[in-house]
């Protein structure tokens, strides 16, 4: 068993498939990328990527899933097991990031209970915080909030009620946000 969790491990993590996939996926991660808000609202001090993460993921524009994960490093070789309704193993390699671009975690992931839910994983490692991840069928992130950006309880509230909105409406209470921060500033200028 080449995993740490005691679950049966990720076949074929290094597979041609696996490279093709990640020839497709961004070598950078931007702030205008969805993970790049901290979704998480508990504010925690880490000072590498072991440990404990909050996770989600989507099929394209769909409903986002939420779980846990632990995220473990062996050598070059990463393991994330995800927990909601399901269990899933991740394991990857790690890879540097080429012209200024983030550390990847180039990989597979694995649905413990059924194998044949099976995908290659790309994950681009912003910091500590933050892994932005693309599966065959969409988003798989991994995030924690760092003590410098942690929301207050009430904007963690209208965070967690805005992700739940369409797209439409999002953008609508966006655009009433910046009314009122404008609003504000012309009232203090």
């Amino acid at each position: 068993m080449r995993n740490p969790f005691s679950v049966p491990d990720v076949h074929d993590p290094n597979g041609p498939d696996i490279a093709a996939f990640a020839e497709r996926i961004p070598a950078s991660a931007t702030e205008q990328d969805e993970n790049a808000m901290a979704w998480v609202t508990i504010a925690t001090e880490v000072t590498n990527l072991d440990g404990a993460w909050s996770s989600r993921w989507r099929q394209g524009d769909g409903e986002w899933q939420q779980g846990v994960a632990t995220l473990q490093i062996q050598g070059d070789q990463v393991f994330i097991l995800y927990r909601d309704a399901g269990t899933y193993l991740f394991e990857g390699t790690r890879t540097p990031g080429g012209s200024g671009g983030a550390d990847r975690i180039v990989g597979r992931y694995v649905n413990i209970i059924n194998p044949g839910d099976s995908s290659p994983w790309v994950g681009s490692i912003v910091n500590n915080y933050r892994i932005d991840g693309f599966w065959g069928r969409g988003r798989w992130d991994f995030r924690r909030c760092s003590p410098d950006e942690r929301p207050e309880p009430i904007v963690a509230a209208v965070l967690t009620e805005a992700r739940m909105l369409p797209p439409a409406a999002l953008r609508e209470l966006l655009g009433f946000a910046r009314y009122l921060r404008w609003k504000a500033d012309s009232r203090s200028a």
